[in-house]
């Protein structure tokens, strides 16, 4: 048997990932191979790099996004992408894909073609760029002769991935915001999350816009895939209203991750069974 483990984009939301991943250690369940759009693509790399939990949760607490996007006081422009290049450098070194401890496939989106690109060979850091790559917010990675950005704009939970590349039992954590719409009017106090970050309430309305946009794209291509490849195991941890750029919800999130397992528990203990004997040795 063969676990593949897709991990879907969503920001700041993204730590929920955590919380799923510390369930899966509790219950003995490794995966084979990994795939992952924008923040899965990220959490999924570290994952295959061997990092520790430990190491994963003190990078993205200390994770600003004000830090990335550097935005002016009214319209949005485009960051630099040479402080995400050097934070992912600090994080991994240099390595390839053929350095990773696990197989590791995550999803962009080519500007040129308009076509989903998969990347998993060659430098590591140039791809969790271009798969981490929001349009409009960040530039898109020049790579092999295409423009690449979030892969999130045509394939945000790549499980169908997982499945073409071999996988025989695919586990998907989908970060889709299933929770209705809706606006906040007023500055939160503490925190700093991008929009608390943002100097006046119109900007920081617009970018909620954009975080709802971003989830109603990723929600029409994921009903298609689901009925053609669903996966044998789908997450989908609740977080209420967090948006994609709500980063100081951290700790709400992995929770909500952690809970999504549980929910789930029977099923995993089932796929922990077929594993043992399967295979007694593999996953010990």
């Amino acid at each position: 048997m063969k676990i593949g483990l897709a991990l879907g984009g969503g920001g700041a939301r993204g730590a929920a990932h955590f919380g799923v991943l510390k369930e899966l250690a509790r219950l003995g369940i490794r995966p084979d191979l990994i795939t992952g759009t924008s923040v899965g693509g990220l959490v999924g790399a570290m994952v295959a790099a061997g990092h520790s939990m430990d190491q994963m949760t003190a990078f993205f607490q200390k994770l600003s996004l004000t830090a990335i996007y550097a935005l002016p006081n009214s319209v949005p422009a485009f960051s630099s992408n040479t402080k995400v290049e050097r934070m992912l450098e600090e994080l991994f070194g240099r390595i390839t894909f053929a350095d990773l401890q696990i197989p590791l496939a995550v999803v962009t989106t080519d500007l040129v073609s308009r076509r989903e690109v998969i990347l998993d060979e060659g430098d590591l850091v140039s791809a969790i760029m271009a798969t981490t790559s929001l349009p409009v917010l960040l530039p898109p990675v020049l790579r092999d002769g295409c423009a690449l950005v979030d892969g999130g704009v045509l394939n945000n939970t790549p499980f169908d991935v997982a499945r073409a590349r071999g996988a025989t039992f695919v586990i998907a954590v989908d970060l889709s915001n299933t929770s209705p719409y809706e606006i906040d009017p007023e500055p939160r106090s503490g925190g700093y999350g991008l929009l608390d970050a943002l100097p006046i309430p119109h900007t920081r309305r617009t970018w909620q816009v954009i975080s709802a946009i971003n989830d109603i794209i990723s929600s029409t291509s994921l009903n298609t895939r689901l009925a053609l490849h669903p996966p044998d195991i789908f997450l989908q941890p609740q977080m209420g209203h967090v948006g994609i750029f709500d980063s100081t919800q951290w700790q709400e999130c992995m929770t909500a991750g952690q809970d999504a397992v549980v929910e789930a528990e029977d099923q995993f203990i089932k796929l922990r069974a077929r594993i043992e004997k399967s295979a007694p040795a593999l996953h010990a």
